[in-house]
């Protein structure tokens, strides 16, 4: 039963890191510009984290998502996307939330 239980446990380790593994999007020539951001809100919210606006893959093309505020996830912080230049073009990574050490987190959010 043992090794059943440590088996199970990599399985849904390597499930859960796929969730939180960074989405490449499709080449494209030219890195694209993002639309005019709408101004974000300047009020600091203790329990919030805001989140710059990104491009998302949808139907293998992107798609502008503007910034918001997103609560905050104990433990994590958010990265944000960025182009990175291939061979052929440029791909969209998007952002992603990383686990961070709790202490680091309480340092930066308290």
């Amino acid at each position: 039963m043992n090794m059943k239980y440590h088996l199970f446990c990599a399985i849904i380790f390597l499930f859960m890191s796929n969730l939180f593994a960074q989405q490449q999007g499709p080449i494209v020539a030219e890195k694209l510009i993002a639309p005019v951001e709408k101004i974000k809100q300047t009020l600091q919210k203790r329990s919030f984290f805001w989140i710059e606006g990104q491009w998302n893959i949808k139907q293998g093309q992107y798609v502008w998502v503007d910034g918001h505020w997103i609560k905050k996830k104990v433990g994590f912080i958010f990265v944000n996307g960025k182009w990175v230049k291939k061979s052929n073009g440029w791909s969209w990574e998007q952002g992603y939330w990383k686990k961070i050490d709790i202490n680091k987190w309480k340092v930066l959010y308290s």
